[in-house]
């Protein structure tokens, strides 16, 4: 439910992905909703997991930004 509450995770939508794109908003809806991982082999903290993709996160979100602004220029306009 907190999946669905909390989309769009980003109003630019190529940052769609609440772990990849978004840091933390995965982890605050696994907080908000008590979630706990499924693996009982090898369960990971979503801290943790969140965590390996802050660097890819930061790298892309300038060029997506840029890419968004270039193909979405009359709502830039609206938005400001």
């Amino acid at each position: 439910m907190q999946y669905r509450k909390n989309q769009p995770f980003n109003q630019n939508h190529l940052r769609p992905c609440p772990l990849l794109d978004n840091p933390g908003r995965l982890t605050d809806m696994v907080q908000k909703s008590g979630a706990t991982s499924t693996d009982m082999t090898h369960p990971e903290d979503v801290e943790e997991l969140s965590g390996k993709c802050v660097n890819a996160a930061e790298n892309w979100a300038p060029v997506a930004e840029k890419l968004w602004e270039e193909s979405h220029p009359q709502e830039q306009k609206n938005a400001g």
